[in-house]
């Protein structure tokens, strides 16, 4: 039995590198334009990192779970330069492991960065080519969404792949995770956003997010939107979020949704184990930095107020009951099932 994956298919995106916009060069490649691509993917697996981390901690509140192998992969065709792309990778497979959460289910089956993969599910994949000069991920997208089918369907996934001098075959055995895709954003300009399913940070917001605390913040209030489904809330409400701010209904019902966001968001970041008072600390420099200039049409609160009433929620949260993996119930997802 073999496995071919079509070219044709939609994107679909998730832990995946984020395509690079750079000009091809016949050149020998530059170890700048190597590390480049380097850099990128050590972002990609912070950003994964925090959303794995985010997503398998609070598991137990959320509706929508799924597996999640917490790695980071992607296809040599996303890249406009392929030999610095084979220079900074290998890419023995069109398509690889670019990076690992560390105590992952990928980590704990063996999978280590740069290998590639070979069968699938005890069949042969045999990877179509893509169109010369083309950049994409049709065929990486086609390959995450069996890889996702597979793992929902049988829970245990057979692999083989591929590294420098041999082949080994594991099994992923990934548990339920609350379901959310994240990835980097390379466009310019300083924003993040969710629209149910996937949460976006652009590179220039993460590389300000210094510190995984920070980056935290950002991830887990993007996370906050889609845990609590509010895209599809606004949109039965006939909101439509690019014009909030011309209408008072609307801008109050954005607001209500922003607001949540940030409560939750600080249930998730303690549940996840990592210091509130250093992400809502980063949200305040972050505030008084580049986030004056955003958010003109106050579907937001205030920045001040935003920190000072998410300082609240970290003394509400440092009080609430926990469990025995020391995780607290946030309120709000105990109130949406009540309703």
């Amino acid at each position: 039995m073999a496995i071919i994956f079509s070219k044709n298919i939609m994107a679909i995106t998730g832990f995946c590198a984020a395509m690079l916009f750079a000009s091809p060069s016949a050149a020998a490649p530059a170890q700048a334009d190597i590390d480049a691509y380097r850099d990128l993917i050590k972002q990609d697996l912070r950003l994964a990192t925090a959303g794995y981390r985010l997503a398998a901690t609070n598991s137990p509140y959320c509706r929508i779970k799924e597996r999640n192998p917490g790695w980071v992969i992607h296809d040599i065709a996303q890249y406009p330069d392929a030999e610095i792309a084979k220079a900074a990778f290998g890419f023995r497979a069109p398509i690889h492991v670019a990076a690992v959460v560390q105590n992952g289910p990928a980590d704990q089956a063996g999978v280590e960065p740069d290998d590639g993969f070979s069968e699938m599910d005890n069949a042969t994949i045999y990877w179509p080519a893509m169109p010369l000069g083309k950049t994409g991920y049709e065929r990486m997208a086609s390959f995450k969404q069996l890889l996702h089918e597979r793992l929902n369907e049988k829970a245990a996934l057979p692999l083989r792949l591929s590294r420098a001098k041999a082949t080994y075959s594991t099994t992923l055995l990934p548990p339920l995770v609350c379901a959310s895709d994240f990835q980097i954003d390379t466009n310019k300009g300083i924003n993040a956003g969710a629209d149910g399913k996937m949460v976006s940070v652009s590179l220039a917001l993460m590389e300000f997010a210094k510190e995984n605390d920070e980056l935290a913040a950002i991830v887990a209030h993007e996370f906050a939107h889609n845990m609590l489904q509010h895209r599809a809330r606004l949109k039965s409400a006939k909101v439509k979020r690019g014009i909030a701010g011309q209408f008072g209904k609307s801008k109050d019902a954005v607001r209500a949704t922003e607001t949540e966001a940030d409560l939750l968001s600080v249930w998730l970041i303690g549940n996840a184990g990592y210091d509130i008072n250093a992400a809502i600390n980063f949200l305040e420099r972050f505030g008084n930095g580049p986030g004056k200039m955003l958010i003109p049409d106050r579907t937001h609160l205030s920045w001040k107020s935003r920190v000072e009433m998410m300082r609240q929620e970290a003394v509400r949260y440092s009080n609430a009951p926990k469990n025995q993996q020391g995780k607290a119930t946030p309120p709000l997802l105990t109130e949406r099932e009540a309703k």
